[in-house]
């Protein structure tokens, strides 16, 4: 893998079906591609999405936070690769969601 940028997209309202919050692992080598993804759940479950057989995880690029943040029901800010790595690998969200 190449550069990576980690994520953090948060919806201002509460959307079930697409994950309250969202962390993204972008490939920013392979057009802003995500190779991992988590959605954390409003209860604090963390579910860390998995596609096998397949290199990147989105069917698109991943748009850049400045792009995330042009719409108001949506906040998106970088975080680092620990962050991101202690997120995925727990069951629990215990940060505010």
């Amino acid at each position: 893998m190449g550069k990576i940028e980690y994520i953090k997209w948060r919806g201002t309202q509460n959307n079930k079906d697409e994950g309250f919050l969202l962390f993204y692992e972008v490939d920013l080598d392979n057009d802003r591609y995500a190779t991992r993804m988590i959605e954390i759940q409003e209860d604090g479950s963390v579910n860390p999405i998995v596609e096998e057989g397949f290199e990147f995880i989105t069917e698109a690029p991943v748009p850049t936070i400045e792009e995330i943040n042009t719409d108001p029901e949506w906040h998106a800010e970088l975080i680092s690769e620990t962050e991101f790595e202690e997120i995925y690998e727990s069951d629990h969200y215990t940060d505010i969601i």
